[in-house]
């Protein structure tokens, strides 16, 4: 249970962090809407992604 809710929070972390990066980047080149979820799928990436490395590395 506590495994879930912390994977839960990190994931909800990433979207945030995703979308205040896309933000930022589209905010300097004008294509928002593109960039927030281009940070966002990026951030679930690479959250999904360390998730995993550290399951088998630990």
């Amino acid at each position: 249970m506590h495994e879930e809710l912390h994977h839960a929070r990190s994931m909800a972390l990433s979207v945030a962090l995703g979308g205040a990066m896309g933000a930022a980047i589209g905010a300097a080149t004008g294509h928002m809407g593109i960039w927030v979820a281009a940070g966002i799928v990026a951030y679930i990436a690479i959250s999904l992604v360390g998730g995993a490395w550290k399951r088998t590395n630990h």
